[in-house]
């Protein structure tokens, strides 16, 4: 394969795709800051959950329990669900590590629970990281 000629013409060299104006029925609202996107929208008769995942403090190792009674106590905490709760779960067919499920840590800051609360920030704020994790022989409670 050869680039000594030009390439033939095609849309984009005369001008027919890019820098072409395109009507779109959200366009105006979207540029003047009038949209209303999915995250702002709130039904006042609807109850919201926020979720926010715990990460590992280890790089590899094994999930022998975790405590999360203090999480649970935790304000506007409504769900605590870990790793261990879900079970063993197959890698995905395009997932380099397992996502959720099962005892095995994969790599460091792998999700290991899941806190649910009524606002991002409680959910984000427990203390769901009170876990004892095995690194070979020895077994490290993390902070």
């Amino acid at each position: 394969m050869q680039f000594d000629t030009p390439a033939t013409t095609n849309p984009i060299d005369n001008l027919k795709v890019v820098g072409q104006p395109i009507h779109r029925i959200d366009g105006q609202l979207k540029t003047t800051g009038r949209a209303m996107y999915a995250y702002e929208w709130h039904d006042p008769n609807m109850r919201y959950a926020y979720g926010y995942p715990v990460g590992s403090a280890i790089a590899k190792g094994r999930i022998t329990s975790m405590d999360v009674s203090a999480a649970k106590r935790s304000p506007g905490v409504l769900a605590v669900v870990t790793t261990l709760d879900i079970g063993e779960r197959k890698k995905g067919k395009f997932n380099t590590a397992k996502l959720f499920g099962g005892d095995e840590v994969q790599h460091y800051h792998q999700a290991i629970a899941v806190v649910v609360a009524e606002t991002f920030e409680q959910a984000r704020r427990s203390r769901a990281g009170q876990g004892r994790l095995c690194r070979g022989k020895g077994c490290i409670r993390p902070r």
